[in-house]
């Protein structure tokens, strides 16, 4: 069996915060006993070194962007054993940058010293403890993963990177020619490769400079790119007090805006699939209120919760190019979701699924009257007729199915009743409340991993395994099944609509920032004029 690798690219702290939890997700469900059946080929996404003691490594194939004084505990050579950088050696170099390091926690701590399967049970109270995604990070990564944006400092009020523009100078500098060395040296390790997977933060300076590197992407590899444009949960001016600050938070959410808007545009341009992601309900200027699922108590203001709520969305959905027994890859997934240059998708997501611990599947489906997952993707309600979809459902166990034959007797007359299987149920459901919609299921037997340092955000109505119970248990959740779903259809043209809309109201005249990193008036009004085309390709009807 080939590989087929993929090479993953992070840019953003917010990102970052989400990929924090993305890795920590499969080194969880990692299986060390040898004892699990494992469906995952994690070769897709790792890669395995060696040291200069002949010690193998096994690190994330990833690069990943922040700025100075992110990182805090953890170093630039992305904490493997120092002999580790001797791999490195036969590439190029390595630059050595100095930097303070801080304490660490004690789950960082514990890490270094203990096993996994201790520390994953325990409970550290992390949410009064995170500064930043590696204070919860688990993965050591390889000496060419961080690349750190020297000319700006994490968390400055002053002198921030804001501008879409100001990304895009730095990717043409130095910055770019080594990211760009490090994206090859990755690709030409590759036997069979995929493609890309591009994690931005698309409201500030890395939309540009993670654009400027899916441009290099399309330009030098013929490899399909997935891209997530994310917006945070929350931004620390959204709560102004006094008009100062309301002034200071009007400008700030403009930035961004228009930030959103470069990015949505040159994406449609240049990547061969994308799809917006964020916890608030609005996204396009404010993140809104913060998206309700049942059985989930998180705080939006808090980047540990709300990026594990993203992570957990994307682990579930790249799981169908990703397992063991499904034929599908990264240019499946692509070509299905883009017909019609249609290349933006939304992603929905059941986090946890809510199956009770003594209902069958077939009652749930049957008794369920509301869209059966919720919408990550901003401004966005996904319509439930006309839909390209792809589904992916993980942690059904067949014996959940449907009640055997002589205890069945009112399941038995349900057409469903007559399904051999959890993909066949699912199939049969989105057939009768999807209509002229195509869907495509992929299962996962094995449930999504939330061991520490998966935040406790789950409700004691939910035991051990994610199922509610009739009483509250104290014990911390260990899995959980969980749905979701990339979807396209005629609804996102509302979505771009709005965006569209709410870019259109800014007078180019006032961002000077804008102005003075090198945008033109012209390219802001042809940047409106794409967006608007681009919306197009959703209005007219289509049947299957």
């Amino acid at each position: 069996m080939s590989t087929r690798e993929i090479l993953t690219l992070q840019f953003g702290h917010y990102s970052n915060h989400i990929g924090a939890h993305y890795w920590n997700i499969q080194e969880l469900s990692f299986d060390y006993t040898g004892t699990q059946k494992n469906e995952c080929n994690h070769d897709i996404l790792y890669r395995e070194g060696q040291n200069s003691k002949g010690e193998v490594t096994y690190t994330p194939r990833l690069l990943l962007s922040d700025l100075k004084g992110s990182l805090k505990s953890l170093p630039v050579s992305g904490g493997l054993p120092d002999d580790a950088l001797q791999e490195e050696v036969k590439w190029k170099a390595v630059e050595k940058i100095e930097q303070s390091v801080e304490d660490k926690n004690e789950y960082l701590t514990d890490i270094d010293t203990k096993p996994i399967n201790e520390v994953a049970t325990k409970h550290y109270g992390l949410e009064n403890s995170i500064n930043t995604w590696t204070d919860y990070l688990y993965p050591r990564l390889h000496p060419r993963t961080i690349n750190v944006v020297k000319e700006y400092q994490h968390g400055a009020e002053k002198e921030c990177f804001d501008v879409f523009h100001t990304g895009q100078s730095i990717w043409k500098q130095e910055y770019g020619d080594a990211f760009s060395d490090k994206i090859r040296n990755y690709v030409e390790e590759c036997d069979s490769m995929q493609g890309f997977q591009v994690n931005f933060d698309c409201t500030d300076g890395f939309a540009g400079l993670a654009l400027g590197s899916i441009e290099h992407l399309a330009d030098e590899y013929s490899k399909p790119i997935l891209a997530y444009p994310i917006i945070a949960s929350h931004y620390a001016d959204n709560n102004p007090l006094t008009p100062e600050q309301r002034e200071i938070s009007n400008l700030k959410d403009t930035f961004r805006l228009v930030n959103l808007a470069f990015s949505v545009e040159q994406l449609s341009q240049i990547a061969t699939f994308f799809v917006p992601l964020c916890t608030g309900e609005k996204g396009w200027r404010k993140p809104g209120n913060a998206i309700k699922f049942d059985f989930l108590n998180y705080n939006p203001e808090l980047y540990y919760h709300t990026a594990a709520i993203l992570a957990s969305a994307m682990d579930t959905l790249n799981q169908k190019y990703r397992h063991k027994n499904n034929f599908y890859t990264l240019s499946d997934v692509c070509t299905d979701m883009t017909g019609f240059g249609r290349k933006m998708a939304a992603a929905s997501l059941r986090l946890p699924l809510a199956l009770k611990q003594s209902e069958y599947l077939i009652e749930f489906l049957d008794q369920n009257e509301n869209a059966l997952c919720t919408s990550i993707t901003p401004s966005c309600k996904i319509a439930s007729d006309k839909l390209f979809q792809l589904i992916t459902v993980r942690g059904i166990e067949e014996s959940c199915l449907k009640a055997p034959m002589r205890a069945g007797e009112k399941q038995m007359n349900l057409a469903a009743y007559k399904c051999s299987n959890v993909k066949e149920m699912f199939e049969l459901y989105f057939q009768a409340h999807n209509l002229l919609s195509a869907t495509n299921v992929t299962i996962c037997n094995n449930p999504l991993q939330t061991k520490t340092p998966y935040p406790s955000i789950f409700s004691e109505k939910l035991n051990k395994y994610g199922f509610v119970s009739d009483e509250n248990n104290l014990t911390k959740i260990e899995s959980c099944p969980v749905i979701a779903g990339y979807h396209s259809g005629n609804f996102l043209s509302h979505t771009l609509e709005k965006l569209h809309r709410e870019v259109s109201r800014i007078k180019f005249a006032k961002l000077h920032k804008f102005r003075a990193e090198g945008c033109e008036a012209e390219e802001f009004k042809e940047c409106l004029e794409r967006l608007s085309e681009f919306k197009d390709n959703y209005d007219d009807d289509f049947e299957l």
